[in-house]
């Protein structure tokens, strides 16, 4: 933000958005959004299903070791291509 012509750094708000969602049988399901589109990690199925809230952890820790290996990363390129990710925004 400008003030008196200089930059200044703020904060604002930010809503974060949990990654899962519970379904009416109880049983969570997480997703890895890339931009507002889930991965699909097979053909039709863009979540992972995980028995309860309390098994996330140890998901998301396999997920980030998975990131780090590059396990992911035929994925996150196949989103890329597919994605508004990078693309200019049109003019209003």
């Amino acid at each position: 933000m400008k003030v008196n012509g200089d930059r200044q750094a703020t904060t604002k708000q930010q809503v974060v958005r949990p990654w899962w969602k519970t379904d009416p049988l109880g049983q969570v399901v997480m997703s890895i959004k890339f931009g507002a589109k889930a991965i699909e990690f097979e053909k039709g199925k863009a979540g992972i299903a995980v028995p309860s809230k309390d098994k996330l952890p140890t998901v998301i820790d396999t997920l980030i070791a998975a990131v780090r290996v590059g396990e992911l990363d035929e994925l996150f390129s196949q989103a890329a291509k597919t994605g508004t990710i990078g693309k200019p925004r049109k003019a209003a």
